[in-house]
């Protein structure tokens, strides 16, 4: 059997660890408070587990309402095809600048040729 010094956390005898009762109590004050962590981390993570299902379901509703809302719209285009109405006309006219400022301004290629003469 061999002692060690009181720096040391154990005492051996033939594969059998011994402890003081300081070295003990520290050992447990580690394991319960990485224990306590523990839990706190696993109530955190279930906590956003449930958001995240929460999140998710309610996503599919939305997606749900905008597939009708797809559907719905591409009957409206195709009866408005089948009158031959122009579907651009049918946009609503607030999307026509938006899209007109978005096209690239080009000059006509033939005005340098008007300066120059």
């Amino acid at each position: 059997m061999s002692t060690s010094s009181k720096d040391k956390a154990s005492v051996s005898t033939s594969s059998v660890e011994a402890y003081n009762k300081k070295t003990l109590g520290d050992k447990i004050y580690r394991l319960t408070t990485a224990n306590t962590q523990l839990m706190a981390d696993k109530m955190e993570t279930e906590k956003t587990r449930v958001n995240l299902e929460t999140d998710k379901t309610r996503l599919f509703g939305e997606k749900n309402s905008l597939v009708v809302k797809k559907k719905e719209l591409r009957t409206k285009i195709a009866a408005l095809n089948a009158i031959n109405v122009p579907v651009y006309s049918y946009q609503d006219p607030l999307l026509r600048p938006i899209r007109d400022k978005l096209k690239a301004k080009r000059l006509p290629p033939f005005d340098d040729l008007k300066k120059n003469l």
